[in-house]
């Protein structure tokens, strides 16, 4: 027998070998990667979540302090100057928890002719969603990420935040139920650096915001101010309604204020939070049904 010859033959690494090592190692990290982006994402989701569920505590403080909800009695033209308005129910919720000291700031009408921040505006690091970046870029005094509910119409007449009307916890119970009732939702914050036609941005109509809003040619201007102050309440900043499905687009207010077209919206790959008046907060998929989120926001009255 000739020696070696049960033996198996060896051979080197060939090229073949190292591209497919190469291949491996480049998929091994780059889910690294995804699964590092898909964690953080989680932080910054659960984070946003509990942002929500601390304003929940702070409704029902709210009412349990005052009998009812954080009151909006008007609303102002948005981003203009004018001598009447509210505090928005952020400022009210803020207040029943005694954070910050609010004593420092001012009312909304003392915002300067032309436009401005008001004096004293200071930014909340729990009014602020770490997966929107246009919040965390300090180009505006005091943004928001979350807004009120005003109904399910542009109209915003039948929601927990709805305007000129005032509701308690009991009377929702009574009424739709707690857990049925949207409270507060993510919205993202606009910029100027966004482009005409990036989700932050709305426009402005000459006319009552009804099924539809007007097309760039025909409004009066648009704007990307959202979110840009969580004092005053309007739904330039601090108010949604569920007239669209989170996501949609576009978005518009009427040029006085009374109407809207101001939906949800986040940063987060899957959906946005939603706070309901039970103090749950639940994540709301873009492909809701939308007679389904509508009736999320309306208060409606008791089935005989």
């Amino acid at each position: 027998m000739v020696a070696g010859s049960g033996c198996r033959s060896r051979r080197g690494v060939t090229r073949g070998d190292v591209i497919v090592l190469v291949i491996l190692l480049g998929v091994t990290g780059l889910l690294a990667l995804m699964g590092m982006s898909r964690a953080r994402e989680g932080a910054r989701l659960n984070r946003c979540a509990r942002n929500l569920a601390q304003m929940g505590f702070a409704l029902a403080l709210h009412d349990q302090m005052k009998g009812q909800l954080p009151e909006i009695a008007s609303t102002l033209p948005p981003g203009e100057p004018t001598s009447r308005g509210t505090s928005s129910p952020l400022r009210g919720l803020l207040q029943s928890l005694d954070l910050p000291d609010l004593s420092s700031l001012h009312d909304p009408k003392t915002r300067p002719k032309g436009g401005g921040p008001v004096p004293g505006e200071i930014p909340i690091p729990g009014f602020v969603c770490s997966s929107d970046p246009n919040a965390l870029s300090g180009r505006l005094p005091a943004p928001i990420s979350y807004r009120a509910a005003t109904g399910d119409s542009p109209l915003g007449r039948n929601g927990a935040f709805a305007i000129g009307r005032h509701w308690s916890l009991a009377a929702v119970e009574a009424r739709d139920g707690l857990s049925y009732t949207a409270a507060f939702s993510e919205r993202l914050v606009g910029s100027a650096e966004d482009g005409p036609e990036r989700l932050p941005s709305y426009r402005i109509s000459a006319s009552s915001v009804g099924d539809s809003c007007p097309t760039l040619a025909d409004a009066l201007a648009l704007r990307e101010d959202a979110g840009s102050s969580w004092i005053a309440a309007d739904y330039r900043s601090t108010l949604y309604n569920h007239a669209q499905t989170p996501g949609a687009r576009p978005s518009c207010i009427a040029r006085d204020g009374a109407s809207a077209r101001i939906g949800a919206s986040s940063g987060h790959v899957r959906g946005v939070n939603l706070l309901r008046l039970d103090g749950s907060v639940s994540l709301t998929l873009p492909t809701i049904a939308p007679a389904i989120w509508r009736d999320l926001a309306a208060i409606r009255d008791p089935q005989p």
